[in-house]
């Protein structure tokens, strides 16, 4: 590479962190305080209101809730994934918590039951999300508010299936919920025309959801809006915010499902695949809310006999996107493309595979943590062909240095001479100055692979490792701003520059980051620096720019890359000694460890006068 281009790449990666850096605080900082401070207004359960609407009010869940089952108006659902309770109004699915999550590290480490994450709540709720199957008649009136009956006993669980029934007028509806083991809901209704001429009727399920702030500002690498299979062997996607600006869908189909998501939770509902329904998704505005609401309808309404009947299936997810549950319902339940629930990203054709290997070797090793490991070991292995060449060429590089710089200053006043000798130098040496950095393109897909992977499967939140590191989802919780916790200060709840030393700011620097930017700085040293003064200092600041970038990063991506660098490190101290180059951890051993002769020691014999 020449030294311009050199200059340019560094140059050019000065500015990207000076961009980072200022997206941080003008962009990231500022929005992340919106959404905490949106969030604690939620938790207060304050009064909220859609923009040119009446205000609506809204309750504390476990008021509801509380209500509810006093007055006997809710069924309790008992299952190993989920527990929480069905409404007899509309029959809704309305209140899911999910074992074994929490909504936080300190939820989880205590088990408060409290800080289950709930993935649906009732309407009235702030965070209001729930499944409703009904149906509608030619004239346009709905089952979706009817107050249904109890005809089975006790709570719904995966060996009692809960049975309803609701009086029509000229009709009767008969109701079967089952749960699994995991997180889906089967409704099994059978319509009855009771009246004395023959009713058309239409069933449909949907999913409401009201709007959060956070749903028009979803987190980073992940999904959040409408998602499904609609008619497709993949899935598709409509953000929140597109949605919320009346961007939906409308589509008939004949097999697939829809649902609303976030980054690691769900709700789905799934039609009987073979039969044509209409999926839609849109949002609903009207009543001082912003709801909105993604589900399907029959492509064709049912036309009963008097006397006769009609039966209909639907089913429902909610829960978390789990991606071992996913697949098992994509094959076993022929839900297409049902993995794509989870954001793989462009590089799906990475991540999957990674994803894949993680599991793999979570189940081999009982952690997640060493599952990271022993993953870079895969990658370092298969890497290790291009990585033997890289090694081999920067010793060449390293050995010609001298001669380099002897061409530099030999025609200094004639660049164009200097890079025709320096070029021949190269061709009579056999050396290809870029065999060092091609393969560090295929390494770079492979690290924004796993940065996907990592972001965005649930596997990794709240997984622990070893020490500190209680969520590898997240940012190493330590600073050096605090020394690591023992000076009790949070420099992150500072006015206007709090976000650069909250929790990943590129300032919240932990031990992890600091792990990188040494390994990276060996690593460096292992290298010929450049022969150009201002490119060589320039160049003893990266370590410490992607130190801060790395900040920021998942605890469990930097822990991959700290493991990675000693590899390399190792791999690549061997391969330089075997070619004969003397790195800079060698010239440290010499001058710290090498003994010296004394002034007089030699050979004394030499010296003694003669005679």
């Amino acid at each position: 590479m020449e030294p311009a281009d050199q200059r340019n790449m560094l140059l050019a990666l000065v500015l990207c962190f000076g961009l980072f850096a200022a997206y941080q605080f003008f962009v990231t900082g500022p929005q992340q305080r919106a959404l905490e401070q949106a969030r604690a207004r939620s938790q207060q359960q304050e009064v909220v209101a859609a923009p040119s609407s009446p205000a609506q009010t809204v309750r504390p869940r476990e008021d509801i809730i509380r209500e509810d089952m006093a007055a006997k108006t809710r069924v309790a659902i008992n299952a190993p994934s989920l527990n929480g309770s069905i409404s007899l109004k509309g029959a809704r699915i309305d209140d899911v918590s999910l074992e074994g999550f929490y909504e936080t590290i300190e939820d989880k480490s205590k088990k408060r039951e409290a800080g289950e994450v709930h993935v649906l709540a009732p309407a009235g709720t702030d965070r209001a999300f729930y499944a409703v199957m009904f149906w509608k008649s030619a004239a346009g009136s709905t089952t979706e508010d009817a107050t249904w009956t109890q005809t089975s006993l006790g709570a719904l669980t995966p060996s009692n299936p809960l049975k309803l029934s609701l009086a029509l007028t000229g009709a009767r509806i008969d109701r079967t919920i089952t749960v699994d083991n995991d997180y889906m809901f089967s409704i099994a209704d059978t319509f009855t025309n009771t009246s004395p001429a023959p009713v058309t009727v239409t069933p449909e399920t949907y999913f409401r959801q009201r709007m959060e702030a956070e749903h028009l500002k979803p987190p980073q690498g992940a999904r959040a809006g409408v998602i499904g299979t609609f008619g497709e062997k993949k899935a598709q996607f409509t953000s929140y915010t597109d949605l919320n600006k009346g961007k939906g869908v409308v589509t008939d189909v004949n097999a697939g499902w829809v649902g609303l998501t976030t980054k690691y939770w769900m709700g789905a509902a799934i039609p009987q695949q073979g039969e044509p329904v209409q999926i839609r998704a849109s949002v609903d505005k009207s009543n001082g809310d912003t709801v909105f609401s993604a589900g399907y309808s029959s492509a064709t309404a049912y036309t009963i006999a008097p006397g006769q009947s009609v039966t209909e299936t639907s089913r429902v997810f909610a829960g978390a996107k789990r991606v071992a549950v996913l697949d098992r319902y994509e094959h076993e339940g022929a839900i297409p493309a049902f993995t794509d629930a989870v954001d793989w990203g462009w590089l799906f054709f990475i991540t999957k595979p990674f994803f894949w290997l993680l599991q793999t070797f979570q189940e081999w090793f009982g952690s997640f943590a060493l599952a990271i490991l022993a993953l870079t070991v895969c990658v370092k292995t298969v890497f290790f062909p291009l990585q033997f060449n890289m090694y081999k060429s920067m010793s060449k590089m390293r050995k010609l240095q001298p001669q380099m710089k002897e061409l530099q200053d030999r025609f200094a006043a004639d660049q164009q001479r200097m890079r025709t000798e320096q070029a021949a130098l190269f061709k009579r040496e056999k050396v290809n100055p870029l065999a060092g950095c091609l393969p560090m393109i295929p390494q770079m897909f492979v690290f924004m692979a796993l940065y996907q992977t990592l972001m965005v499967t649930i596997e990794m939140r709240h997984a622990p490792f070893v020490g500190w590191i209680k969520d590898m989802s997240a940012p190493d919780p330590t600073t050096i701003f605090n020394l690591f916790g023992l000076i009790p200060w949070d420099l992150g709840s500072l006015p206007v520059i709090g976000p650069v030393f909250a929790v990943g700011g590129f300032l919240h620097i932990g031990i992890w980051p600091i792990a990188y930017g040494i390994t990276m700085f060996a690593l460096q040293s292992m290298s010929a620096p450049p022969t150009d003064p201002m490119q060589r200092a320039i160049i003893r600041w990266i370590p410490l720019i992607f130190l801060a970038l790395f900040a920021g990063f998942a605890a469990g991506l930097v822990i991959y890359w700290v493991w990675s660098n000693f590899i390399t490190l190792i791999q690549q101290y061997i391969i330089m000694r075997r070619t004969g180059v003397e790195t800079e951890f060698d010239k440290l051993l010499k001058k710290y460890f090498s003994k010296k002769p004394p002034p007089d020691a030699g050979d004394k014999s030499a010296r003694a006068p003669a005679g």
